[in-house]
This record gives structure tokens, C-alpha cells and sequence, in this order.
């Protein structure tokens, strides 16, 4: 089989034959990753989502991977990129889709709490700070949104007649403030110069205090650091010091 590389990632490649997109996970990545993965994108494609619908579970290479129809679009990242000038409108439409993923429920699908805390205890975070951080967590509202859990411009493909949400693993049912307190992290590490203008945006487009999203970062920040990510820990470590939110 030819393939082309499309994307490298830390734990999958993206690639293309021409007519279907692979994307091909690690040798190391455990299969029942592999299969929550699958179902948590039928789910969410269930129940109306655009996602790139999952046509087949399979191996390449004796690697597992999953094979899609290829969508043709550009991500709002590559058009971020390509047209500067642009950013605002392209920020406006990040938020309306955000926001039209937290109008659904899926209520098979991991609840945010939960994994919340299992990364938080498996951060190296001393046992004090985590037992501060459980407590603010469990203080926030019971919420049972859809959530995306990693969205960023990368995972929003746009096309000629509308758009696909991709990369659904950390998809749970939870709070859309805890999943926007996620990309705001995110950017605060890749786009610097968006993190506070996309909040605003999707403060005021829902009528949200900033103060409330502003309270799960810490929490979001160090469950993040569960994941052990060397490069990201100097950032998550800064903002898990303001506890005071």
C-alpha cells in the first residue's frame, strides 16, 4: 500500500492513499485505546456530529489504525496560518462550532470528572497540591455536555460545504468550561497571541463569566500534566500555581 504522510503526531501519523485517509497509531499504543477511540466517534456521530466517520478498524504493518474517506478542506489552523488578516473570523467560527459541540449528550461516553482525577493523580504533583486540586474539582457543578477534550484548530477541518471535528479520544460528558479551559491551555502553548481572544470570544458568545472558566484551568493544567508531556510541563506547572482562581 502507497501512502502519504499527511500529519505526524505523537501518538499516530496521518496518511493518504488518495481515496482514504489512515490514521496509523504507534506500535506501543494500547489497543483498548484504539477501540474506545472507535466507539467514542460512533457515538458522537450517533447522535449528529461531523466527525470523519469511521469506515474500518484495522492493521498496517501490525500497527492499528483506522481508515476514513478522505476530506477535502483545509484546517482552521493551516487557514489561522495562511491568512493572519483573517484570524478573527476564523476565531468566530472556531467558537460556534465549540459551541454547537456542547449541545449534545452522549450518555455512553467516559464522564470528564472521572478521568479528570485519574490524571490528576497520576500527575508528580506533590500529594498536598493534589489533594487541593480534587477539591476544587469536586466543588464545580455536575455538568453532562458533550465535550471534545482536545479541541484546537488542528482538529477542525473545513471544507466547501461546512466543516468535520476530528481526534474524539478525550471526548466525555462534562462541563463546556472545563473543555474550553483545555484549549485555552492549548493555545496558551501554540498561539500565544489567540489564548485570551479566544475566551473572550467564547465567554461572550455564551454568556459566560471568564472567572468560571478561569477556575478550571489550575484543575485542567494538572491533569494535563498526568500525561507526562516534558515539553508542556514548564506552562501547566505555571498556571496549576494560581490556585487562587
Amino acid at each position: 500500500m502507497n501512502l502519504e504522510l499527511i500529519n505526524k503526531r505523537r501518538n499516530n501519523e496521518i496518511c493518504s492513499d488518495g481515496v482514504n485517509t489512515f490514521k496509523i497509531f504507534n506500535k506501543d499504543y494500547d489497543k483498548r485505546l484504539v477501540f474506545l477511540e472507535s466507539f467514542i466517534t460512533a457515538e458522537v456521530e450517533a447522535d449528529g456530529v461531523n466527525v470523519p466517520s469511521i469506515e474500518e478498524v484495522t492493521k498496517i504493518d501490525g500497527q492499528w489504525a483506522f481508515k476514513s474517506y478522505v476530506i477535502k478542506g483545509k484546517t482552521l489552523f493551516d487557514l489561522i496560518k495562511e491568512n493572519p488578516k483573517d484570524v478573527d473570523k476564523y476565531l468566530d467560527k472556531m467558537v460556534e462550532i465549540h459551541t454547537s459541540i456542547h449541545k449534545h449528550k452522549c450518555p455512553k461516553l467516559p464522564i470528564q470528572k472521572e478521568k479528570l482525577t485519574d490524571y490528576i493523580n497520576a500527575s508528580e504533583l506533590d500529594e498536598g497540591m493534589k489533594i487541593d486540586l480534587l477539591d476544587m474539582l469536586n466543588t464545580c457543578p455536575k455538568h453532562r455536555k458533550l465535550v471534545h477534550g482536545n479541541f484546537t484548530p488542528h482538529n477542525v477541518v473545513i471544507t466547501d460545504n461546512g466543516y468535520y471535528i476530528t481526534d474524539w479520544n478525550h471526548a466525555t460528558q462534562g462541563s463546556a468550561s472545563a473543555d474550553v479551559a483545555r484549549t485555552y491551555i492549548w493555545m496558551l502553548m501554540n498561539m500565544p497571541d489567540y489564548a485570551d481572544v479566544y475566551l473572550k470570544k467564547f465567554c461572550d458568545s455564551t454568556n459566560t463569566a471568564s472567572k468560571y472558566v478561569r477556575n478550571w484551568i489550575p484543575i485542567v493544567a494538572a491533569a494535563r500534566l498526568g500525561k507526562r508531556v516534558s515539553e508542556e510541563e514548564g506552562v501547566l506547572k505555571s498556571l496549576i500555581s494560581v490556585v487562587e482562581y
